[in-house]
């Protein structure tokens, strides 16, 4: 079962509108964990890299603090190496035969010199138990956190083996995050119209930017970490019996019981941490919607002096995304209480006692603590990590879970056929169409006409009659709930649903336009568009008209949503974009809205001449657009109540004649 096909209801429910189920339980996160690994796959040579060079961390612990041992031991205190009945081992003991029999002074520089090279290549541990980080600053709450993460560089080890490794973390983190952002950003401009309508556009860029980070935490988590923890946590018990199990056997056993306590104490609270992170990440979405739509419609906001109102929405949608945080960041205090602050104190406790006897008694020196703490520091290093880590993969499934859902939704693709589109277009025919948006009165109801090339279609009705319904089935942006529509006597479902679209261009009654140049916008369909192409469709839309008058041409960049531009501007310039396409079947959705009359008749006139070799739908009310069409659709009540031309359906005098007698005198009395 898909993450998409759950539903349900929950009270945190913020600004979902869709992603309502929100809980997981074990077996959905080993289901998540599964497909994160997937990721991994293509970055598999930087994972390889990155998994050695953490390997080096082993190095501060294991290495360096021996050679402090006899820094402390041989050379301060001077006592000779058989002093202490830890044994040195194998990877050290090379350096002890070496230097065994130097006098106190030429040990210190021996010492000091191995110490350096260790530093030098490996740190000497400054890290702590977290390891060593490169990020910038961040914030209190989960977007800002996420977002830094990608770009973070983390490593357990410093020096230039550390410096390597960061580098590393860096780039396998960005190409993760990076394939699972592209996978998202690909579902969500393949999505059904419907789908993307009932959702916000803010929870879209939410899931995208701040959601999809949490993949890294996934794929490391119970991968690299896990393993690299226990290598390093046997490796220190090994070294512990070889060393010290003849002087303190129970010691081996104590720091084998250290490494499963932070698990068992951190198990309770899973499914409250992971409730926790889905809780601040729907806040966080609440908060990034507030801002999108309030500057998305700006105009009104201002027009209707509704900065303060908008300005408390705001606020207290920021308020509760950083209360929600808040419980985040205590469930980890709650964490770190109980492991670190609690069950492992006592274990050290015990460690410290263990070894200080020992010391008093003169079996060992005091060096050998040193090393204690080293070897101690990574088993219990190893049980904090699989605590922390089992929480902080709950943080992080909580993300990914958002990031699958969008990506398990039906998209366009699901409702694909297989058959290209024809090579030559003749024909276009409804049969018994019907449509209803939910529970709702149909928006078209047996809906039949054919339509072929060459001609130029008009739907005309009032307000609510189903027109942008009826052209929205053409691209399949939407789907009858009965009857068929068929393209060349073949029904529309069997098409390519992406080839019928590339051939299918509509010109929105809102005018969309990027923060690109003139020419780019004007491309957007057909980036390869000749010169004489794009000239030709700005000269039959009438940017010709103005294009000379921006300050440079063509490569004029446009602002947010072409603001630079006025909307009879932006409206030729979008029919332009679909000249330039060449598509066969072109929708035009009020397209003399605003433009004057004499701008009108040339738009008129060069679609007439643009039509020969497509099919041309034209949504109008203006008599001057509606009366030269070669099939007129009036439509009432989702119903196509007439059909046929201007003066076949002004000689019936009904629907359409009363619409137009009424233009008409709407027109005088202007």
């Amino acid at each position: 079962m898909t993450l998409a096909s759950q539903h349900g209801s929950t009270p945190e429910r913020f600004d979902d509108r869709i992603d309502l189920d929100t809980d997981l339980n074990t077996r959905e996160v080993m289901v998540i964990l599964k497909r994160a690994l997937s990721y991994i796959w293509p970055a598999r040579n930087l994972f390889i890299l990155k998994f050695f060079l953490m390997l080096g961390s082993f190095v501060p612990a294991l290495v360096t603090t021996w050679v402090l041992k006899i820094l402390a031991d041989y050379v301060i205190l001077g006592n000779p190496y058989d002093a202490s009945a830890a044994q040195f081992p194998p990877y050290i003991q090379p350096f002890v035969d070496a230097t065994t029999g130097l006098d106190p002074l030429s040990l210190l520089l021996a010492t000091l010199a191995f110490l350096v090279v260790l530093v030098v290549l490996f740190g000497a541990g400054a890290g702590g138990g977290e390891g060593h980080f490169a990020f910038m600053a961040q914030g209190e709450d989960t977007a800002t956190q996420s977002e830094n993460m990608i770009s973070a560089g983390w490593s357990m080890s410093g020096g230039i083996w550390g410096f390597g490794d960061l580098l590393c973390n860096i780039r396998l983190v960005q190409r993760v995050t990076n394939l699972l952002r592209t996978d998202l950003f690909e579902r969500l401009l393949r999505l059904p119209m419907r789908t993307l309508d009932d959702q916000r556009i803010g929870d879209s860029v939410y899931r995208t930017m701040y959601d999809a980070p949490a993949i890294q935490g996934v794929c490391f988590d119970i991968t690299l970490m896990p393993v690299i923890a226990l290598l390093g946590a046997f490796t220190a018990l090994a070294v512990m019996e070889y060393s010290y199990g003849a002087t303190i056997p129970e010691l081996v056993w104590l720091g084998l019981a250290t490494m499963p306590l932070s698990l068992l104490f951190t198990v309770p609270l899973v499914q409250y941490a992971r409730r926790a992170s889905q809780q601040s990440r729907g806040a966080g979405t609440a908060t990034t919607n507030r801002i999108e739509e309030n500057m998305s419609n700006i105009a009104a906001v201002q027009s209707h002096g509704a900065g303060n109102r908008e300005r408390k929405n705001f606020a207290e949608a920021s308020r509760e995304s950083f209360r929600r945080f808040r419980r985040v960041v205590l469930v980890n205090i709650g964490i770190d209480t109980l492991t670190a602050g609690g069950a492992l104190a006592l274990m050290w406790l015990w460690m410290v006692l263990l070894v200080s006897q020992r010391i008093i008694q003169g079996e060992l020196l005091p060096g050998d603590m040193v090393v204690m703490f080293a070897l101690f520091g990574t088993i219990a290093g190893t049980s904090i990590t699989f605590g922390r880590l089992w929480i902080d993969l709950q943080h992080n499934v909580a993300g990914v879970r958002r990031v699958l859902f969008y990506l398990d939704l039906p998209s366009d693709d699901t409702l694909s056929g297989n058959t290209p589109f024809p090579t030559r277009l003749e024909k276009i025919e409804f049969q018994d169409v019907g449509f209803n948006y939910g529970d709702a009165e149909p928006a078209l109801a047996a809906a039949s006409f054919s339509a072929e090339a060459g001609q130029t279609i008009a739907l005309v009705g009032p307000t609510g009659a189903g027109k942008t319904t009826l052209v929205y089935m053409l691209p399949r942006f939407l789907e009858p709930n009965s009857g068929t529509i068929r393209l060349n006597d073949r029904p529309l479902t069997e098409y390519d649903i992406g080839d019928l679209r590339r051939h299918v261009t509509h010109v929105f009654q809102e005018h969309t336009m990027f923060s690109q140049t003139v020419l780019e916008n004007a491309a957007l369909g057909n980036p390869k568009a000749n010169a004489e192409s794009v000239q030709r469709a700005f000269e039959l839309s009438g940017v010709s008209e103005f294009i000379d008058d921006l300050p440079q041409g063509k490569d004029t960049m446009l602002g947010a949503n072409g603001a630079n531009l006025s909307v009879g501007q932006k409206q030729r310039l979008s029919i332009a974009r679909a000249l330039i396409c060449d598509s066969p079947i072109l929708i035009l959705d009020e397209p003399t809205a605003a433009l004057d009359p004499a701008t009108e008749q040339a738009l008129i006139q060069s679609l007439d001449v643009a039509k020969s070799n497509r099919m041309v739908f034209i949504i109008a009310h203006r008599l001057s657009t509606i009366q030269t069409a070669d099939l007129i659709l009036f439509l009432e009540d989702g119903h196509v109540v007439e059909q046929g031309s201007h003066s076949e359906l002004i000689e019936l005098d009904q629907k359409y004649a009363e619409y137009v007698n009424l233009q008409t005198i709407e027109q005088l009395e202007d």
